[in-house]
C-alpha cells in the first residue's frame, strides 16, 4: 500500500511540474518574451516524450517489479514510435513492428527475475 501512495505522490509531482513548465512557456510566448513555434505537425512528432516522462515516473525509484516493467515498456514504446514515425535510420512501422514482440518477450522473462530480486530486498 505504501508503494502505491509513493507512486501517486511522484506522479502528481511530475505532472504538476510539467503543467507549470508548459503553462509558463505558453504564457511567455503570448507575452512576447519567448518565441515558440507551436506547429502542430512538429509538436506531434515529440509526443512520445510524454511516455518517457510517465515511464521514468514509474521507474524512479522502482517500488515494485510491475512499476519498473511498466516504466521500461513505456520508454521502449516511445522510442519505437519515435524511430518509426520519424523514419530514423530509414525505418518505419513495417520494419520495426517485430521489436514490439521482442520487447514483450523480454518483459515476460524479466518479470519473474525482478519479482525474485524485489522480494530479496529488506
Amino acid at each position: 500500500m505504501r508503494h502505491d501512495i509513493g507512486f501517486q505522490w511522484r506522479k502528481q509531482l511530475v505532472w504538476g511540474v510539467l503543467f507549470i513548465a508548459a503553462g509558463t512557456a505558453i504564457l511567455l510566448d503570448r507575452a512576447g518574451l519567448l518565441e515558440l513555434d507551436l506547429d502542430l505537425a512538429r509538436v506531434w512528432l515529440y509526443w512520445p516524450w510524454l511516455l518517457v516522462v510517465i515511464g521514468l515516473t514509474q521507474m524512479i525509484p522502482p517500488t515494485t517489479p510491475r512499476h519498473l516493467l511498466n516504466g521500461l515498456w513505456k520508454i521502449f514504446f516511445a522510442a519505437w514510435w519515435y524511430v518509426s514515425f520519424a523514419h530514423l535510420w530509414d525505418l518505419d512501422f513495417s520494419d520495426t513492428w517485430p521489436a514490439l514482440i521482442v520487447a514483450w518477450g523480454v518483459g515476460l522473462v524479466l518479470q519473474p527475475l525482478l519479482a525474485k530480486s524485489f522480494k530479496e530486498q529488506p
